[in-house]
């Protein structure tokens, strides 16, 4: 019976030194491991304006359907008062009717002259947590108040919907964002063949 009570006498006394030393910790850092998850997650509101996505164009070139979008950041800096860091690469979202074997090709540009080509896949970015959905990923950002362009060469003709998802991840001052943008639209029934062009 006494070697009952002294093992429950430590068992209560570590329990003690154990709470008070995570207390002690809380106190010396001003944190706990659930505020340090929070200050990981909100580094700052997500700005979906943060930068400027413009569908530049949408061609009928060569039997193909050829669509190119410009990225600008608009106000550079750091990430704090109201500047957003350089874009470090951007994706895009497909409606459930587009079908991934009408892409060709897909390439980013820093000047829209020069290109350069990359195998585009559909598949989830780990790199960022606010959209968990397949996306093609343009891994190519901005510099400063330069444009950036970016390429898709599509075999079908698709729709622009002004609604399309899409999201950025820039710096680590700011979190990663979803924006809408003139993107591909769902309906691919157009039975039009003759060349289309989107002008700013």
């Amino acid at each position: 019976m006494r070697t009952i009570k002294i093992f429950a006498t430590t068992l209560l006394f570590t329990a003690f030194v154990i709470a008070g030393c995570q207390k002690n910790a809380k106190e010396l850092t001003g944190t706990d491991s659930n505020s340090v998850e929070k200050q990981v997650n909100q580094n700052g509101p997500c700005n979906s304006n943060a930068y400027q996505v413009l569908l530049e164009s949408k061609t009928f070139s060569n039997g193909n359907w050829v669509w190119i979008w410009s990225v600008k950041n608009p106000n550079p800096g750091n990430g704090t008062n109201g500047t957003s860091q350089d874009l470090s690469h951007w994706g895009m979202q497909f409606g459930t009717c587009f079908n991934w074997a009408d892409v060709l090709s897909a390439a980013y540009s820093s000047n829209g002259n020069s290109w350069v080509s990359f195998n585009p896949s559909y598949s989830v970015d780990p790199s960022q947590s606010c959209l968990t959905t397949p996306v093609l990923k343009f891994d190519f950002g901005t510099s400063g108040s330069n444009k950036s362009y970016y390429r898709l060469v599509l075999s079908r003709d698709y729709v622009v919907n002004q609604s399309a998802i899409a999201y950025y991840k820039s710096g680590r001052r700011m979190p990663c964002c979803t924006f809408s943008f003139s993107g591909v639209g769902c309906n691919n029934t157009i039975p039009t063949r003759q060349a289309q062009v989107l002008a700013n």
